[in-house]
């Protein structure tokens, strides 16, 4: 009987909080790759995609708010075009289960079998934040998923979330985050993770995950460049 099913048997729960972007999903080949190139086919120039970007980003972002912002610089015709745009790229993207790491569905699968609770952490406008998780398929693998519209808000979660826990992992490719996780919650295990490839570094491929390089750590973190090297105990 491993660790985790004599801690079960004895009532004890173990858990793992899971980010989602850059972490489970490839967030910058799904949007500043695939998205941005959907964009395009209506028009919309990359000037225009990423001033819009930049204005929206720090409240969330949703595709609505996108095509707003849009539509106020002028680069959408009309307020009419907008909603047709975003069914059209909803339906496109309707199917995100292949922009999931190739390590993501084994691990998820592995730490069920192993008795782990698996719980949802991430940053985001929650609608579009749902909108990606439902579209990977990945609800049924969680007991709890929970978004946080505000930058740095994970921490503030953390109590009633980890309290009925004796056994705690976090894995997240944000230092930041990690760091304020493990202030609230010392004994957090916690995983750096990276899944940025140092020889697409430059340009649009990870041009997201790529930023979380030059956040330094407070804290003392496992470095991990895959889900595989997790162990689970």
């Amino acid at each position: 009987m491993d660790n985790n099913t004599a801690g079960t048997a004895s009532g004890a729960r173990h858990g793992i909080l899971l980010d989602f972007d850059h972490t489970l999903f490839d967030t910058d080949r799904f949007f500043w790759v695939d998205l941005k190139a959907a964009f395009a086919q209506f028009g919309i120039s990359a000037d225009a995609w990423e001033r819009s970007y930049e204005a929206i980003w720090p409240t969330g972002y949703s595709l609505q708010k996108h095509l707003d912002a849009l539509v106020g610089l002028g680069a959408v015709e009309s307020s009419f075009v907008a909603p047709a745009m975003h069914t059209i790229l909803e339906q496109t993207f309707s199917d995100l289960r292949p922009y999931l790491f190739p390590d993501v569905v084994e691990f998820l699968n592995t730490a069920r079998r192993r008795t782990f609770d698996l719980i949802l952490l991430s940053f985001g406008d929650p609608a579009w934040q749902g909108y990606k998780v439902q579209a990977c398929a990945l609800t049924p693998y969680f007991t709890q998923i929970v978004y946080t519209p505000h930058e740095s808000g994970k921490a503030g979660r953390l109590d009633t979330l980890t309290s009925d826990y004796v056994k705690m992992y976090a894995i997240d490719n944000n230092p930041a985050d990690l760091d304020a996780m493990k202030t609230v919650i010392p004994r957090l295990r916690t995983y750096l993770i990276c899944r940025v490839e140092p020889s697409a570094i430059a340009g649009d491929r990870f041009r997201e995950a790529a930023r979380y390089l030059t956040i330094p750590s407070r804290l003392p973190h496992r470095r991990c460049r895959s889900l595989q090297e997790i162990c689970l105990v």
